[in-house]
C-alpha cells in the first residue's frame, strides 16, 4: 500500500495486493492478515483515488471494503 496526494489534493492509495485476504496458504498468521486489513480499511477510507493494478484486486476491494467501483481506478 502506497499513500501520496496527487498535485490536485487528492488522497491516493495504491493497493498492491489483497492475496494474504483471499489465499488461506498465504504465509501471514492471522494477527498479520488482521493488522494489514485494519491498516487498509482506514486508508481506504479516506482515499479519494484508489489505484488497483489489475481487474481481480479491483473486485476484491470492492468485496471486502465495500467500496463503489467508480472510486478505483485499474493500472
Amino acid at each position: 500500500m502506497k499513500k501520496y496526494t496527487d498535485k490536485d489534493g487528492h488522497k491516493v492509495i495504491e493497493v498492491e495486493d489483497l492475496s494474504y485476504l483471499t489465499d488461506r496458504d498465504h504465509p501471514y498468521n492471522w494477527f498479520q492478515r488482521h493488522f494489514h486489513h485494519h491498516r487498509l480499511r482506514i486508508a481506504i477510507k479516506d482515499a479519494d483515488i484508489i489505484i488497483a493494478p489489475d481487474q481481480k484486486t479491483a473486485i476484491d476491494i470492492t468485496r471486502f471494503y465495500f467500496i463503489p467501483k467508480d472510486k478505483i481506478i485499474i493500472r
